[in-house]
């Protein structure tokens, strides 16, 4: 499978370079102990363009090889899986589309409020493939602020429609990393770019698809709060 191939032969080096100039951390990996065979729903949020690959690496290994969590099904627009000029230069829509396709990405449509429509793709992964881990950002942007931005009902919607438990994480620390100030003090120890996996959730409870999404952004929150 190309998406996991590729994944696998780039884990080493993203990791190596995260851990080199930002001080990564992946904490509590062991809160996925159990779930290698399970499909699962993991939900972040999203302060940085390259929160995929910074994710990704926080996945558990086998020994020195990454195996059983791969290939990371980030969701991505259907928009980005066709070379269309209109969308951004050539050259940047060129990889831009080869990435979303050889990286795995699973397509979403803009859907006007309609959830059924608009994950189609991701519903139909989570039922009928095995063991599909799937990654979504329920900010539905990067902030622009650094702050936690309000939720949207699609990680919340995946977890009611399929039954797949959903995980947690806090991304800490990717906001405006590459930002000359920030680099510095990564550089020199004071700052380090974390992603701390929470307990996976079997169930949200017999709650509204609001109420739910609610409790999901809580749980992020409380994740990136702690130092």
């Amino acid at each position: 499978m190309i998406p996991k191939l590729i994944q696998q032969i780039t884990y080493w080096p993203t990791y190596l370079i995260l851990k080199t100039f930002f001080r990564y951390q992946a904490e509590a990996r062991e809160n996925l102990k159990g779930l290698e065979d399970r499909s699962v729903i993991f939900a972040s949020n999203h302060a940085s363009y390259i929160d995929g690959p910074i994710s990704a690496a926080a996945m558990p290994r086998k020994g020195f090889t990454p195996k059983n969590f791969f290939p990371v099904r980030f969701l991505a627009l259907k928009k980005y899986y066709h070379l269309k000029t209109n969308l951004f230069p050539f050259p940047l829509n060129l990889f831009t589309t080869l990435y979303a396709r050889l990286n795995g990405s699973i397509p979403v449509v803009k859907g006007r409020g309609d959830l059924e429509t608009a994950l189609t793709e991701p519903i139909r992964a989570l039922k009928e493939q095995k063991a599909v881990k799937l990654w979504i950002y329920p900010e539905g942007k990067i902030t622009k602020h650094g702050k936690l931005q309000p939720g949207k009902r699609g990680a919340a919607y995946l977890h009611f429609k399929t039954g797949a438990p959903i995980v947690l994480v806090g991304i800490i620390g990717n906001y405006r990393m590459f930002a000359p100030a920030n680099f510095i003090r990564f550089l020199l120890g004071f700052k380090k770019l974390k992603v701390r996996i929470g307990k996976p959730i079997y169930s949200l409870g017999n709650i509204s698809l609001e109420e739910g999404t609610k409790k999901v952004m809580k749980a992020i929150e409380n994740l990136i709060r702690i130092p």
